[in-house]
């Protein structure tokens, strides 16, 4: 049944109950027009349905040629997951050092970082001889903080506490 607008219009004023159904669906919307029937002789009928489907855009659409089926929130959630890695390792690292200058290993005018040439190497170094060795408490320090630099979790899971 091919109706105009003006058609339609007066078709659904005659009508005594119609319903507008929509579908809103990721990448489009569907939409009917439907006469509910009054009685149970009559049988309802659909009076107009369509579809709006929004398009892929150029990098959307060229993943979906390629097979990569990676949507449009996945990276947002790489982007979100690089942050918080980010925001935990500055919270262990806080902790870590304020732990360190509670317990009287470091002070605050102790210098945190490698400065200097091969000091990576050099605490490599020290991390290998105070696993046989005993070694400054400065140094046991900065060994610490290379392990809490690349090492280290804490779970993000609610636990229930008993």
């Amino acid at each position: 049944m091919n109706l105009t607008l003006n058609q339609t219009i007066l078709y659904l004023n005659a009508m005594s109950k119609t319903i507008l159904g929509l579908d809103l669906g990721t990448s489009s919307i569907g939409w009917a027009l439907v006469k509910e029937s009054d009685n149970t002789d009559s049988t309802s009928e659909i009076i107009k349905l369509g579809v709006r489907v929004n398009p892929l855009t150029i990098d959307e659409e060229t993943n979906f040629e390629k097979g990569r089926p990676i949507s449009t929130n996945a990276e947002r959630t790489l982007k979100r997951g690089a942050r918080r890695n980010l925001q935990r390792f500055k919270l262990r690292r806080k902790n870590l050092i304020r732990i360190l200058i509670d317990s009287g290993i470091l002070n605050e005018d102790t210098p945190l970082t490698e400065i200097g040439k091969n000091t990576t190497h050099q605490t490599l170094w020290l991390r290998a001889q105070a696993a046989h060795d005993k070694v400054k408490l400065e140094d046991f320090a900065k060994v610490l903080l290379s392990i809490n630099k690349k090492r280290g979790y804490k779970s993000s899971r609610k636990c229930i506490s008993p």
